[in-house]
């Protein structure tokens, strides 16, 4: 109960305005941008790279689920985010803990099989919601090859974009449940 009182506490932003706010400043950055900056990738922006991996996620649940979710950035020691949506007179909760395999060029050797394999280490998060952001061109993805061991969290999700302009994503999940899939396309 002290943990539901501490979420709802936070402050909640909708996915689709904080995506479409971002593209627009991504959008107006002119060319000589360090790549860094421009993708987020240092420690000042990391916060802002979160909250933007949350929304993504947040968002494409949306499409699949139909439900409204709101994000709170909220960095603890198990998560990176709150998600929460309203059904049932009821507000639900979920901490996110998001994950990333990174582009090739920063590390050509990470897999999505070897995050789910790191998540063994969660040994009393089954309330955590572990997001996996694949941060590469998708092709050829297909999480039925994927070996899932026994987990201590609540869901696994995996995301990315499947075009190169990052217009149209995917989402698959939860995992350790029935498998879903869905596409959508960044909000504009």
């Amino acid at each position: 109960m002290e943990i539901a009182r501490a979420f709802s506490q936070l402050q909640y932003v909708e996915p689709r305005s904080v995506l479409v706010e971002l593209r627009r400043i991504e959008r107006s950055l002119n060319a000589d941008v360090p790549p860094a900056v421009r993708h987020l990738r240092t420690n000042k922006l990391k916060p802002l790279r979160e909250l933007r991996e949350a929304c993504l996620f947040c968002y494409g649940w949306e499409q699949i689920d139909g439900q409204s979710l709101g994000v709170a950035r909220a960095e603890s020691q198990d998560y990176d985010a709150v998600a929460s949506w309203a059904s049932d007179q009821h507000r639900y909760f979920a901490p996110i803990q998001l994950k990333e395999v990174v582009p090739e060029q920063l590390n050509s050797t990470t897999s999505v099989q070897s995050v789910i394999n790191g998540l063994q280490k969660y040994v009393d998060s089954e309330n955590l919601t572990v997001v996996i952001h694949l941060n590469r061109v998708i092709k050829g993805f297909d999480p039925t090859t994927l070996v899932i061991p026994p987990l201590s969290i609540a869901a696994l999700w995996i995301f990315g974009a499947i075009s190169a302009d990052q217009s149209r994503w995917a989402i698959w999940g939860n995992f350790l449940e029935t498998l879903r899939f869905g596409e959508f396309t960044y909000p504009t």
